[in-house]
């Protein structure tokens, strides 16, 4: 130890009081430590460390177009793969819950959010059409689905009305002539379902404004539950434009310049991660995605590139996709709760947007039990809520679905499995029945013509052989009025031959006609009709005026059937329900029909 004289030491301490002295050996030398002196207590102010950047994860679950299918199952085409007897509303909310739980495995302080892109309800089966699809937004509220956009079926209803189901109250019955229906519906408790519904490029014409005082867009926090620290994120809503029968009350304004226009109102409000609902179709087939969705976000590029949008959820086409556009994912999962959309991701609040590459993209099947035994969800609370909504749903409906109203010969249930012709058994059952059924009620009809996406279920029958009026709903839930068109041979040949362009989703499917049909090879045109003739086996005329029988949505160029509209409207045979169980109840046993009335030719 380094020796100091009395004098020397004093001085030091005195010096070290005064704060002379910082460093060296004074630092160590306990018994040099100041005395606790008025000069040693100025306050050093603290400057606070800048605040942590921080990344939240974050999972959307999206669906589309469950069109009220409680309990209905089918095929879900994944490109390459194909996965049979997916569905059903219960397990869609398993599969939701299981792929929430599995996420929130691997980020605890994780946030999950789910959507959906429209077509909810409308085009329903009888266990939810017949209550006004009270039953299906009341499993939409048990599958807590939070954000939404409407798609064309949304209007079935009245967007007005609608907006009131999502929010509880009771519809209306006009017009429903159905006393026990009228009953069942006055019974029925809506559910408030806590949806919020964005819609960007629709508006009323009378008005102007968006109906049912919907927004075109909504902002919601995703906040880390224990920093809550937070990002907002900004949903748009918007409708595809080709629905003709639609714009006839109402404007559909460009999809990507809407898309645009909030896009940078939202960057305005420092909203910088951006999800479209978009009830517009898109499909993977071969590794390549193609559609309307992807169409929208290229145009969005092109008018607006530096906008923000990040992810796109597409429905309307009922078609599987699951590609990019430029990094941001299009995702689509089929229809009636087949799949959904699995989108994973980082926000950053630093940057207050998704962190770059971080956004992973799938859409995953709904498997059945059998496909999936480990998925039973025997405690899925999700589960139970909604096995007991449509078992009250089915009870209720059960006196109006059990009547029989006729037959089939041989007992068997009729397909609507499209044929390699695309000509579907059950379809032309419809057809028939309704061209025959209005000839009857002294309408003048020629040919009835209507597309395989009209007709929504197989021909069923009951253990006792019998057609109930339950099947007929399941199979037309739509509610369609049918109008008769008057056309010349030369529109309907134009018809027929719209069902073979490559953008074409839906076939005709026809009574009173045959046509024969050729590979083309000019432009978008996959065939070319010829050698049309009637039931009589007579030749098309081509200046001569023929009377059609369609449903009202085609007859005004719905699915791209513009022929329709170069006819004019002279008749209406009536609701398409009505003439099918009046054909049932005077025809009965039915036989099934052949399925010969497009004849593919060979190219030479």
């Amino acid at each position: 130890m380094i020796g100091f004289s009395s004098k020397t030491l004093y001085l030091l301490g005195t010096l070290g009081c005064l704060g002379v002295i910082s460093g060296g050996i004074m630092a160590n030398s306990s018994y040099l430590s100041p005395q606790k002196t008025a000069y040693a207590k100025k306050t050093v102010k603290k400057i606070k460390s800048p605040k942590k950047s921080q990344k939240i994860s974050v999972q959307f679950l999206g669906i589309n177009d469950l069109h009220g299918g409680l309990q209905a199952t089918g095929k879900l085409f994944m490109d390459t793969k194909t996965i049979e007897g997916a569905g059903t509303a219960t397990r869609l909310g398993g599969y939701l819950d299981q792929a929430q739980t599995n996420f929130q495995k691997k980020h605890p302080k994780g946030v999950s959010v789910r959507v959906q892109s429209g077509d909810m309800v409308g085009a329903s089966p009888a266990n939810s059409a017949l209550l006004d699809d009270g039953p299906t937004l009341s499993a939409l509220k048990a599958m807590k689905i939070k954000v939404g956009v409407i798609g064309n079926h949304e209007f079935d209803h009245g967007l007005g009305q609608y907006g009131k189901l999502v929010n509880g109250k009771k519809p209306s019955t006009t017009g429903i002539k159905n006393t026990q229906q009228v009953q069942a519906i006055k019974n029925y408790p809506y559910a408030k379902t806590g949806m919020q519904i964005v819609i960007a490029n629709v508006r009323d014409r009378k008005t102007n404004k968006i109906p049912a005082n919907w927004k075109p867009y909504t902002i919601k926090k995703v906040t880390d539950p224990k920093t809550k620290a937070s990002v907002k994120v900004g949903y748009i809503g918007i409708l595809n434009t080709n629905l003709p029968g639609i714009a006839k009350n109402y404007k559909l304004l460009n999809e990507a310049k809407t898309i645009a226009k909030y896009d940078k109102k939202l960057r305005a409000k420092g909203v910088k991660a951006i999800v479209v609902l978009g009830h517009t179709g898109a499909v993977t087939q071969n590794g390549k995605t193609t559609g309307d969705a992807v169409n929208d976000l290229k145009q969005l590029n092109k008018i607006a590139p530096k906008n923000s949008v990040d992810i796109f959820f597409a429905g309307h086409s009922h078609q599987y996709a699951n590609g990019r556009v430029k990094g941001v994912p299009v995702v689509q999962s089929g229809m009636q709760g087949r799949g959904y959309a699995n989108i994973t991701a980082k926000l950053s609040t630093k940057t207050h947007d998704f962190v770059k590459r971080s956004v992973k993209a799938k859409v995953s099947p709904v498997f059945s039990l059998k496909d999936d035994p480990t998925a039973n969800f025997t405690k899925d609370k999700t589960v139970k809520k909604i096995n007991k909504i449509i078992t009250d749903a089915n009870r209720r409906v059960a006196p109006i679905i059990n009547t029989e109203v006729g037959s089939i010969a041989g007992g068997k249930t009729i397909s609507n499995e499209l044929s390699a012709n695309k000509e579907s058994a059950a379809a032309y059952v419809v057809v028939d029945a309704q061209r025959t059924s209005a000839n009857e009620q002294n309408h003048s009809v020629d040919f009835a013509v209507t597309s395989n996406d009209s007709i929504r279920s197989d021909m069923n029958v009951n253990p006792a052989g019998k057609v109930t009026l339950g099947t007929l709903y399941d199979m037309q839930p739509y509610g369609n009025s049918q109008p008769i068109v008057e056309m010349t041979g030369k529109d309907i040949v134009d018809l027929l031959n719209e069902q073979y362009t490559k953008s074409q989703l839906y076939f005709l499917q026809i009574s009173g006609l045959t046509y024969k049909y050729s590979p083309a090879t000019i432009g978008d045109q996959l065939f070319t009709v010829s050698d049309v003739k009637t039931a009589s086996g007579d030749a098309i005329n081509p200046t001569q005026k023929y009377r059609v029988l369609t449903n009202d949505y085609l007859s005004t160029g719905g699915d791209g059937y513009a022929a329709f509209t170069h006819g004019s409207i002279v008749d209406n045979a009536g609701q398409d329900i009505d003439l099918l169980t009046t054909y049932l109840q005077s025809h009965s046993p039915i036989a099934t029909p052949q399925l010969d009335r497009k004849v593919p030719v060979a190219s030479n």
